[in-house]
């Protein structure tokens, strides 16, 4: 890995004017853009307001110390009558604010967030209304043209590509005009919807790699992805990987099994491990349906699959166990059980303290009307949702789960971390 003073990379020309400003925490920028310092955008491109990348494509990057995210995925307000096939669906007019609100009362902290990790489906089509409406939700933590109110930090973002980002945009025209030059090259004007960068840490290089499963939308796009994958995604040196993708290959959430969709997640990550070894895919984090979720389908030595669609969209069904045939796997897949005991734990002291009812408990605990029946978390009564906080230094990388109770506060409720030595370890947090 090159330093800064060994890799005179020109700095991009939207990178931010006041870095000085900044906690100081990267070096070797190479590509990397930190925020933006762009002009006021022509009159014909001022439809989407533009937003700061943290890395672009191809960036090697260098931490001092610690680097946290804030994770956030499916953030669009309201849903559409597609929503509907995925089971139940609860609509909250506040969730996302208050997920918005949370994340950004932690950034100032010690340990709070220098990037945040936007996991798709954040509009509800990709055309210019909705993209507005992001700019204004995102405000108070995203950086980007739109003046900040007050005088709060705000995040460079790693975004990715979500189905709904789609509709209606097939060449991600707005995906692009909200992160300009996000994406690998593609030429043509077009938009790449997939990218990757290194992330050097204690002399431990971290490699996050940004997918889109939507194989429907990219038709042909979907080849120069597969073939990006073994020319750029799977080369050079690094010790472990995170990919970053929307939908995914193992997915709890929804009424009925519906993972791994049309087989693009499974064939993605196939091809990438087969050009790096599976020993180096650590995790795999998406957004899917809508609702926040752990699953170890390998145990603690294999690929950690987080679930992070629960931004306060329309929220989902979160099964504690299904078949799972549709991603390759023979058997029932549980939730992490650590995972899953945070969550039973929320919902008892919920239903002890304000009082839920017996029809919620008992789907939850597939017990009487429900016994035989897959156990799930009902939103209607109870929906898993919030944010995920990920750390890294070095070897260790952890997420905590942030959960949103049913009144609007947050707690934090379960973490898993990883090292080399001992693979994935979870435990329950307090939760109080």
């Amino acid at each position: 890995m090159t330093s800064a003073k060994t890799d005179p990379s020109p700095v991009p020309p939207h990178t931010v004017a006041d870095r000085g400003a900044r906690r100081r925490r990267w070096v070797g920028l190479g590509a990397l853009g930190l925020g933006l310092a762009l002009a006021a955008p022509a009159a014909d491109a001022a439809k989407v307001a533009k937003h700061a990348l943290f890395a672009d494509d191809a960036a090697r990057l260098r931490a001092k110390e610690s680097l946290q995210f804030a994770i956030v995925g499916d953030t669009r307000t309201r849903a559409v009558p597609a929503d509907t096939t995925a089971g139940a669906v609860v609509v909250s007019k506040t969730a996302t604010r208050e997920i918005v609100a949370d994340i950004a009362a932690a950034i100032p902290g010690p340990d709070g967030p220098d990037v945040l990790v936007m996991r798709g489906d954040h509009v509800r089509a990709g055309i210019g209304p909705d993209w507005k409406r992001l700019d204004k939700d995102f405000q108070p933590i995203l950086e980007g043209t739109t003046a900040a109110k007050g005088d709060g930090r705000r995040l460079g973002a790693v975004p990715v590509v979500g189905d709904h980002e789609a509709i209606g945009d097939p060449r991600y025209t707005g995906f692009g005009e909200s992160w300009p030059e996000v994406g690998a090259d593609i030429g043509f004007g077009r938009v790449g919807s997939w990218y990757a960068f290194d992330l050097e840490t204690s002399g431990y290089t971290w490699r996050f790699v940004v997918l889109d499963a939507n194989r429907e939308a990219l038709g042909s796009r979907w080849s120069e992805q597969l073939g990006w994958i073994e020319r750029s995604a799977a080369t050079g040196k690094f010790d472990g990987m995170v990919v970053l993708m929307h939908e995914g290959l193992v997915d709890l959430g929804g009424r009925e099994p519906d993972m791994n969709k049309g087989g693009a997640p499974g064939e993605l990550l196939e091809h990438l491990e087969d050009a790096i070894g599976i020993s180096r895919l650590r995790a795999v984090v998406f957004g899917g349906h809508g609702a926040c979720q752990a699953v170890l389908p390998g145990g603690p030595l294999g690929t950690l699959h987080l679930g992070a669609g629960c931004g306060g969209g329309p929220a989902q069904s979160l099964r504690r166990w299904t078949a799972a045939d549709s991603a390759g796997m023979a058997k029932d897949i549980p939730l992490e059980p650590i995972f899953d005991l945070a969550i039973m734990n929320q919902l008892d002291r919920w239903n002890r303290d304000v009082g839920l009812p017996e029809i919620a408990i008992d789907e939850a605990k597939a017990r009487n009307s429900f016994a035989g029946f897959t156990a799930a978390y009902n939103p209607r009564h109870f929906a898993v949702q919030g944010w995920w906080k990920a750390s890294l230094e070095g070897e260790a990388l952890s997420f905590t789960f942030r959960f949103r109770r049913p009144d609007g506060t947050f707690v934090d409720v379960y973490e898993v971390a990883f090292t080399d030595a001992t693979g994935w370890r979870p435990r329950k947090l307090a939760g109080k």
